[in-house]
């Protein structure tokens, strides 16, 4: 235990005009537990490559353990790949005169073809992607003219082109063809051949799979970067559920680059999951949103603007500056019929969070927000990101942790205290026990977002000291038992 931390407990005990028990006899007459709690030694529950970030945690009554975390996304629509996802990927570069082409198979009637292009972040690169009915061979297929064809000047960088038709193409085999590249274009590909699929360089065949897949019904195909990763322990978060990619963005809607950092909590029967989307390409002017289930695994209703389902709409809209990361990164309190709905709220150079209240019992409490402004300001500290909010009845004060420092070697995290849970005063910064270069934690509690210090609780965060590969840490909390005795 550092320094700080060590005194802080000593401060906090002699505050409350008793003293504590020694090994005498003395009567008891109270007990409860210190506010700041230490970090055991724990062990890594994702080392997948990439992340799973952001966790909200939740202890169940039964001892299981609910837990979701932010994910990479995906892209959008009911597609088969026609390449090895586990491949490692690299970029082909197309220069002038050069193709690339795949031969694929069809089982079922199918809308359109997707292929993964790079342009290494030029604006300028542009290729044509055509479709052909598959015959003997490439040369006698190339010959037979295309079914359809399209010209992509100044495509995106990894943007997924993409070649349909009036009406779906019959089941059967096919072959696309990228034709006059310029600028800086190109084709990703994957390691690993794929039965039934032969891959072409300018004609001849080559080893990998280009990266493309087939889209069986009407989408765009475009890709979305995160979505919400829910698994569950019934061990104390020693083993987990295989990840389900349970809450992704909507197609064509207000959330469709993104749905992530996921908060939740359960109340009325519901579990609320609040997350981050924005429209802004960039990653910049997020806003915060929510969706509800009966189950942890979903299927969830995203909040329309008046009731749940169908089109999503921000419940905090965002409305700073052009260039500021926005609002997100939700949490949830339920606590005397009351929804505490936390969220960062982050400018060019301010970094807060914010919380607003509603009703619990109200069915369409989204609507019904009271918007009470910043409960913790966090400019002041380096690094620091969002907040994941508990609340502990036997002090009958709300806590919050974020990370400081963050992706750096010095990262740690900072505790915050509340009576209200409207405004919070920083108590203490824990660092013993930490991995470095941590970022985006979070700590359990029940479903209400309670913390019962007498019963084990976590810590979680993603760790790493590279961009998007982090492993994600599983830690047990614990908090020191104050025994008190008579004056």
């Amino acid at each position: 235990m550092n320094k700080f931390l060590l005194a802080w407990i000593l401060i906090a005990a002699g505050s409350c005009g008793k003293s504590k028990a020694t090994v005498d006899n003395t009567s008891l007459t109270d007990t409860s537990y210190e506010s700041v709690f230490a970090v055991q030694n724990g062990w890594d529950i994702y080392t997948g490559g990439v992340y799973r970030y952001g966790p909200s945690i939740i202890e169940n009554a039964d001892g299981t353990i609910d837990a979701w975390f932010a994910a990479p996304g995906d892209t959008f629509g009911d597609k088969v790949l026609c390449y090895n996802e586990s491949g490692a990927q690299t970029a082909v570069s197309l220069t002038a005169g050069h193709t690339a082409a795949q031969q694929f198979t069809s089982e079922a009637p199918f809308y359109a073809v997707a292929v993964a292009c790079p342009n290494w972040n030029s604006t300028n690169s542009s290729l044509t992607l055509s479709l052909y009915q598959w015959k003997s061979d490439y040369a006698s297929t190339i010959a037979s003219g295309p079914l359809a064809t399209i010209v992509y000047n100044n495509y995106q960088d990894n943007q997924n082109l993409q070649v349909a038709g009036e009406n779906k193409f019959s089941a059967g085999s096919y072959l696309w063809i990228l034709t006059d590249p310029s600028g800086t274009a190109g084709v990703w590909k994957k390691d690993g051949n794929i039965d039934g699929i032969s891959n072409f360089k300018d004609g001849a065949a080559t080893d990998g799979s280009y990266q493309s897949f087939i889209l069986i019904n009407r989408s765009s195909g475009a890709s979305y970067w995160d979505q919400a990763a829910y698994r569950r322990s019934a061990d104390g978060g020693k083993t987990w559920t295989e990840d389900a990619m349970v809450l992704k963005p909507t197609e064509g809607s207000r959330d469709q680059l993104s749905v992530c950092d996921p908060g939740v909590a359960k109340c009325n029967g519901y579990y609320y999951i609040g997350y981050t989307s924005t429209e802004d390409m960039r990653g910049v002017f997020n806003h915060a949103y929510v969706a509800r289930s009966t189950s942890p695994g979903g299927p969830w209703e995203k909040w329309n603007g008046t009731s749940w389902g169908g089109n999503p709409q921000p419940v905090i809209t965002f409305d700073g500056e052009a260039d500021a990361w926005g609002a997100g990164e939700p949490c949830m309190v339920v606590n005397n019929d009351t929804i505490f709905f936390y969220y960062s709220w982050n400018g060019v150079e301010t970094t807060e969070t914010r919380v607003a209240t509603a009703a619990a019992s109200d069915n369409n409490w989204p609507a019904h927000l009271t918007l009470h402004g910043t409960a913790i300001n966090k400019t002041a500290i380096k690094g620091s990101d969002h907040c994941d909010v508990k609340y502990r009845d036997d002090r009958k004060k709300y806590y919050a942790v974020h990370t400081a420092s963050r992706l750096t070697a010095n990262s740690y995290i900072v505790l915050w205290e509340s009576p209200d849970g409207l405004s919070f005063n920083k108590i203490a910064e824990i660092r013993a026990g930490l991995k470095p270069y941590l970022h985006n934690c979070g700590w359990s509690g029940d479903e209400n977002g309670h913390i019962n210090p007498g019963k084990q609780q976590y810590l979680s965060y993603a760790y790493g000291p590279n961009w998007a590969d982090w492993n994600t840490a599983w830690q047990p909390i614990s908090f020191k038992l104050i025994v008190n005795t008579t004056n």
